[in-house]
């Protein structure tokens, strides 16, 4: 196997690894899960659909509010989300749920906030003056058991087993691969060049395929008010995973511009392959690319606006050491004549021309 193919094994491996790892760690993880979920509380869409949900099974339990649901929404949404006893009891339920999941696919499975009935009565008593019945806490959501949600169900507690071998299995093969294509190049140099373009594509790789798949889908809802709820449980629960993967991808690019690595010609990069087999695989990948930039575009956009970006680093990484190290070199350039200097003084001046007789 080339060196090329075993950076691109490598490339994939850590890929693999960092995706894995998060999904363990930050994820299925039932701190990290209960935590990330949370953060959702701080955000007026999401405190604004729990408001609804409990309002509108409160009067589903109870028609005689029906009159009084928005008022009770207004209540749940300025009140009750931001109450310390809420937060606390929404965190246990989620933690809750979170163990369901990853224990058994045919589980009970919903998202329970204990006490959000008493608190929503106590608040509405308070600030409307509205008296609502004792009734039992109602489920902010509920998970199914059939189609698609049981198969993702399925999946959970097999992911929750593996991720974390997974990770750093994947992750050991990836550093392995590096390391021999270190070792055992030819061209050291270039061989570190490569392994810091094989880091920047995976992480190039984790991040535009988390923005792609978060375009896809916001894409499953046509109102603002969907989209904007959707997003900020997304971003709570996969941000850290896009900026993580950007500052690994500039990571990588760094270490090869600072390998001394080729700058990119774009009239190299658009010239034809020599080979009929390499013209044959470029077209066969363009038509690929053009394919996927109709059925998915938004993968193929943030896939190249990421690849630009990574170029664009990559360059200026490069001027910019170039440029330290002629300006460390301009330094040293005085104080080794200076030196040189000092070590000639005492010594007898000594001439290779002959003295002139008369």
């Amino acid at each position: 196997m080339g060196q090329g193919r075993i950076l691109a094994v490598a490339a994939v491996c850590l890929l693999c690894a960092g995706l894995f790892g998060y999904l363990a760690f930050e994820v299925l993880d039932e701190g990290a899960f209960a935590d990330r979920a949370m953060a959702t509380l701080d955000s007026d869409e999401v405190r604004v659909e729990i408001a609804d949900r409990l309002a509108s099974r409160a009067t589903i339990e109870r028609p005689e509010l029906a009159g009084s649901e928005a008022m009770l929404e207004d209540v749940v949404a300025d009140s009750v989300a931001t109450a310390p006893a809420f937060r606390s009891a929404f965190r246990d339920g989620v933690a809750e749920l979170q163990r369901a999941l990853v224990s058994d696919a045919d589980a009970e499975a919903s998202l329970l906030v204990a006490g959000s009935s008493a608190v929503m009565r106590a608040e509405a008593l308070k600030r409307l003056d509205l008296t609502v019945p004792v009734m039992e806490d109602v489920p902010l959501l509920s998970l199914g058991r059939r189609g698609r949600e049981r198969d993702l169900r399925r999946l959970a507690p097999v992911a929750h087993d593996l991720a974390g071998p997974l990770a750093l299995g994947f992750g050991a093969a990836g550093v392995g691969l590096l390391v021999l294509v270190v070792a055992r190049g030819p061209d050291r140099r270039r061989a570190l060049w490569g392994a810091g373009l094989a880091v920047a594509a995976a992480g190039g790789l984790a991040a535009a395929g988390v923005t792609a798949a978060r375009d896809v889908v916001l894409e499953g809802f046509d109102t603002g008010f969907g989209d904007a709820v959707v997003g900020s449980i997304w971003d709570a629960f996969m941000g850290d995973l896009r900026v993580g993967a950007l500052a690994v991808c500039a990571a990588g690019l760094v270490g090869a511009a600072a390998a001394g690595g080729p700058r990119p010609a774009l009239s190299t990069l658009l010239a034809p392959p020599v080979s009929r087999r390499g013209r044959a695989l470029r077209a066969a990948g363009l038509l690929a690319v053009a394919a996927f930039a109709v059925q998915v575009p938004e993968l193929v956009l943030h896939t190249g606006l990421v690849a630009l970006a990574a170029g664009l680093v990559y360059v200026a990484a490069g001027d910019l050491l170039r440029l330290r190290s002629a300006t460390a070199g301009r330094a040293r350039r005085p104080a080794a004549a200076a030196a040189r200097a000092g070590s000639n003084t005492g010594r007898p001046r000594s001439s290779s021309r002959p003295r002139r007789t008369w």
